[in-house]
């Protein structure tokens, strides 16, 4: 079995890959594209935890998008569904969430950090129960209603130019624009 360094070690690697929802969203092509989901970095910790010898599984659960930028207004709800990591250490299961890369602290998002053995902190409080593979239908995003095509793809551009101003350092606290 491996040591608290090598599960860090992984954490880390995934954790400071820029966060973009217009990057990658699976782990094939995480490192190769530089930025990516929470799907794409949950699975690539759950790969790298059994490559390390370890049981893993992906979590979800619905959340409120944050409050910036302005375009989320226009959405019809602000619920979206959050995707992490569980990985078995010590005989229990234990949250892992590697979404927020370092930079985003700057705009109020959570980044967590790690020792390698205890729950991290997750990304985005869960606004339900917390989903498990075998509990039975996924959550899916507005309790499964719609959102218009162009509405969702305008706040997910406005989401990602926001991401990359913060990460520019044009953004001093989760209020500012």
């Amino acid at each position: 079995m491996d040591a608290p360094a090598a599960r860090i070690a992984l954490f880390l690697a995934v954790r400071n890959v820029p966060y973009a929802t217009d990057g990658a969203h699976d782990a094939e092509t995480l490192m190769t594209v530089g930025r990516g989901d929470c799907l794409a970095k949950s699975a690539y910790l759950i790969e790298g935890f059994r490559a390390l010898g370890h049981q893993a599984r992906r979590v979800r659960w619905p959340y409120h998008l944050p409050d910036r930028p302005e375009e989320v207004r226009l959405l019809i709800s602000r619920e979206d569904v959050h995707s992490a990591c569980e990985v078995r250490i010590g005989g229990r299961w234990t949250l892992v969430d590697a979404t927020h890369d370092p930079a985003l602290a700057a705009a109020g998002l959570t980044v967590a950090e790690w020792d390698g053995l205890s729950d991290t902190v997750p990304a985005y409080e869960p606004r339900g129960p917390l989903w498990r593979p075998g509990d039975g239908p996924e959550p899916v995003p507005n309790n499964g209603v719609a959102v218009a095509a162009d509405l969702g793809e305008r706040y997910r551009q406005a989401f990602n130019r926001w991401l990359r101003h913060v990460r520019a350092g044009g953004f001093a606290q989760a209020g500012n624009s």
